[in-house]
């Protein structure tokens, strides 16, 4: 009778074959799980292997046009789930290589195998075979069976490794550092950047509460924008378990946000979510996507993290889009755009915590950077946020900063911080502003310990990591002073403070003409006087500059000091005590210039009056 047969579409690649007819995938012959959307994608890209299999190819096959919106994150799922099955990688593909923005290409060798015929039905027994051969017949071929069984087995034992089972390649694995990378800005209007920008900030803030996950600061996570790295390795340079990818589209004041939680190491898919809500409830919807993030990594929240990841925060739209520029203007050190921005939107929701500490945070800034009649309205500011919400950290952190520079109070100062840090463990400015101050009272250590804490939280900062200078500095590692103001210069050549650190740091260890060729002011004048008067004509032209460009007085005491004016010294020490110059707290503990003057009864008075005796 004629045997019975089905015809069958299968590809071999590597040790897998993909049989199209059936939808299973194979290796070297054990089954493997794929879900029907994955697999019909593989199925797509096995099919033309080499070519590219654009986006828009994708998404009118396998989804229809009314979920065009999740597209991504769907899109994103399947590959990493095929991925993750052939145990194939983003950076280093031997299988599916993703071309940005375009779609994806199968790269390995591919056989189309030809269809040929399987037996459904056992033939007859030959009915010329007497009941005695047919028993024989049967035994040997049952004797065969086990033979080649024990060889298979024997051939393959030394190789054999224990697979994971289901139950195990269920388990999330372990997640205890992460950082969001930049939301995807989906609107048309590209004005709406600080929008994205906004929610990505705010999404990290929330995932900062919580003590038990590291969280990348926002200025290294709004380094990768735009970025074509592969997952792998942006989690390799900021030093994290896993990555949250997503997109921000707002369609007046309708927000949808989608979100994906990816392991680094191993390209898995973990969570992915999306979030329709009106724009007034943006700045609730952020706890609640950090509530989910936590949940699916078991994460452990404290009884108060999870009450301030689940309260409601409603709020005016129009406020809502001014709190986000003002967040992007203070992110980008526009502090007087951000001051104005924060005020308008005061004006509309005064009871709004989050503004008043935008608000301080900027007039902080613009106090730091020289107009210092800016630090008493900083303080009025945080104190009104702390009004609202008692463990507002970034106003915490803003009178942690007036306390020390300009209220003289060191001890109150370290109470902030550590509140602020509290309140966000995630906190990296607060760290790094914290570990300044504890370096300019003479506790290296601990300054050490913060500003690793800070570098670590937000590894990519120019910010960040010029504070260590500070650190180093006041702890006179010089060398490392040097190491940490020069990666900063190589990083971003146009940060200001960079010169004068490198030269203030060479003038420790003596070497002026170095000093000279980093520092960018009055470097001419500088060189015609040390070359005309060695060291002594350095300090005495530098004494005149300082004085012209009405320096702090520290920086001009130290000029006195080396040019053995003990008491000129003292007097513009003294003159700068008595106006209440905020770089006196900073300097006067620390310069070994002044070290002579440390048994003087007028300085130990001014260290008694800055609150460091």
């Amino acid at each position: 009778m004629p045997t019975s047969v089905s015809m069958r579409c299968r590809f071999r690649f590597g040790p897998y074959e993909a049989d199209l007819h059936s939808r299973e995938l194979r290796k070297e012959g054990t089954r493997l799980r794929l879900q029907a959307q994955p697999f019909q994608l593989l199925a797509m890209l096995l099919e033309r292997p080499g070519e590219i299999v654009t986006r828009e190819e994708i998404c009118q096959k396998l989804w229809s046009t009314d979920t065009f919106v999740d597209f991504d994150h769907s899109l994103g799922t399947a590959i990493n789930k095929i991925r993750e099955v052939l145990n194939d990688s983003a950076g280093e593909p031997c299988y599916v290589e993703t071309l940005p923005r375009r779609g994806y290409r199968f790269i390995a060798q591919v056989t189309a195998v030809d269809p040929e015929p399987v037996p459904l039905e056992p033939p007859e027994p030959s009915s010329t075979l007497s009941p005695r051969a047919r028993l024989l017949s049967l035994a040997v071929g049952a004797c065969f069976a086990v033979v080649v069984l024990l060889a298979v087995i024997g051939a393959n034992f030394s190789s054999w490794r224990p697979r994971s089972t289901s139950a195990e390649t269920l388990l999330p694995p372990t997640v205890k550092s992460i950082a969001v990378l930049p939301l995807l800005n989906l609107s048309n209007d590209s004005e709406q950047q600080f929008f994205a920008d906004g929610m990505t900030d705010e999404l990290i803030t929330n995932l900062a509460r919580i003590s038990s996950l590291r969280v990348i600061s926002r200025t290294s996570a709004m380094a990768y924008l735009g970025t074509k790295k592969p997952a792998a390795q942006i989690a390799r340079e900021l030093g994290v378990d896993a990555l949250v990818e997503g997109s921000v589209l707002r369609a007046g004041n309708k927000v949808r946000i989608t979100a994906q939680l990816i392991h680094a190491a191993s390209d898995r898919h973990l969570w992915a979510q999306s979030y329709d809500r009106e724009l007034s409830d943006v700045l609730t919807v952020q706890g609640e996507v950090a509530r989910d993030i936590a949940g699916r990594i078991s994460a452990r929240l404290t009884p108060q993290e999870q009450a301030d990841l689940a309260r409601q925060h409603p709020v005016n739209p129009e406020v809502a889009i001014l709190y986000f520029k003002g967040s992007y203007f203070l992110s980008q050190l526009a502090a007087a755009r951000a001051r104005d921005t924060f005020t308008q939107a005061i004006h509309l929701d005064p009871n709004n915590a989050e503004l008043w500490a935008g608000l301080a945070d900027a007039l902080h800034t613009m106090a730091v950077e020289g107009d210092f009649e800016n630090f008493p309205a900083a303080r009025g500011a945080a104190n009104k946020a702390l009004e609202i919400d008692s463990s507002q950290a970034q106003a915490l952190m803003v009178l942690g900063v007036v306390s020390f520079l300009y209220d003289w109070n060191s001890p109150q100062s370290e109470a902030y911080f550590r509140r602020s840090i509290e309140a966000r463990p995630g906190y990296g400015m607060a760290h790094a502003l914290f570990a300044n101050t504890l370096a300019h009272r003479g506790r290296s250590q601990e300054a050490i310990e913060q500003i690793r804490l800070a570098i670590a939280l937000d590894p990519m900062s120019v910010l960040t990591n010029s504070f260590a200078w500070h650190v180093y500095f006041s702890s006179r590692q010089y060398d490392e002073a040097l190491r940490s103001a020069l990666g900063t210069a190589e990083v971003n050549p146009a940060f200001t403070p960079s010169p004068w650190r490198l030269a203030v740091s060479w003038e420790q260890k003596g070497e002026y003409e170095k000093a000279i060729a980093a520092g960018d002011e009055g470097a001419p004048e500088l060189k015609r006087a040390f070359a005309s008067g060695g060291g002594r004509g350095y300090w005495q032209r530098k004494l005149e500059i300082s004085s012209q460009d009405k320096e702090s007085s520290t920086a001009i005491a130290r000029c006195y000091m080396h040019l053995g004016m003990r008491e000129e010294a003292l007097q513009a020490l003294e003159k700068g005590y008595r106006m209440r110059d905020p770089y006196l707290i900073f300097w006067l503990p620390v310069y070994e210039e002044f070290d002579p003057l440390r048994s003087d009864p007028r300085f130990q008075k001014m260290l008694h009056g800055i609150g460091f005796l």
